[in-house]
């Protein structure tokens, strides 16, 4: 039915209507090729754009992240020295010792019989600071004698007990006598300013 209609159009009429096909046919090619494929291409470069900004903003991201943490470990290691440096002996080291251990001492369950004067040593090799070396007495029980020892311990970390000793008889109800030498650090001596000159030259 249909190829008895076509055939009996004019054959003017068919060229034109063939005409028009062909001309609506390269309209469209034309419309798909410079508007959808010019769009298609656009949308293209915008997504490369997007992903290359959130690559961008992640890695922005992992840095401020890492700044952070470089700023809390640097916080977290200042104070740790400064709490290293806080149980170090400073000054005139007798007068340092009395001072620090009365002020401890007066959370302490035991009884500080005496502190004796000590003598100050050179590095013993672990570290470039000097020593102080002293002596402490006092009494307590055993449990009080065992928690003194720790908590002086943890009060001072730079130091180093070197030995301790404690006694009692079955008359002391409880009580003992105990004594201990303790290495205390020192804080390292500053460095003259003609020493500092010359490290700068």
């Amino acid at each position: 039915m249909k190829k008895g209609y076509w055939s009996k159009l004019p054959k003017e009429k068919l060229q034109k209507l063939v005409l028009i096909c062909v001309v609506t046919l390269i309209a469209v090619v034309g419309v798909v090729q410079f508007y959808v494929l010019q769009n298609w291409s656009e949308l293209t470069e915008a997504r490369a754009g997007i992903d290359k900004l959130n690559d961008q903003i992640r890695q922005a991201e992992r840095k401020a992240r890492t700044a952070q943490q470089d700023v809390a470990n640097r916080a977290e290691t200042k104070a740790f020295v400064e709490t290293q440096w806080a149980g170090m002996v400073s000054g005139d080291p007798f007068a340092w010792v009395v001072r620090e251990i009365s002020l401890f001492a007066e959370q302490q369950p035991v009884h500080i019989g005496g502190l004796h004067p000590g003598s100050k040593a050179e590095t013993d090799g672990k570290s470039k600071s000097p020593i102080y070396r002293t002596r402490l007495e006092f009494s307590g029980t055993y449990d009080q004698i065992g928690a003194f020892v720790r908590d002086l311990e943890n009060r001072f970390p730079t130091s180093e007990i070197e030995s301790l000793s404690v006694a009692g008889s079955a008359d002391d109800r409880g009580a003992h006598t105990g004594m201990l030498t303790i290495a205390l650090r020192m804080q390292p001596p500053e460095p003259s300013k003609k020493a500092e000159a010359k490290k700068k030259t």
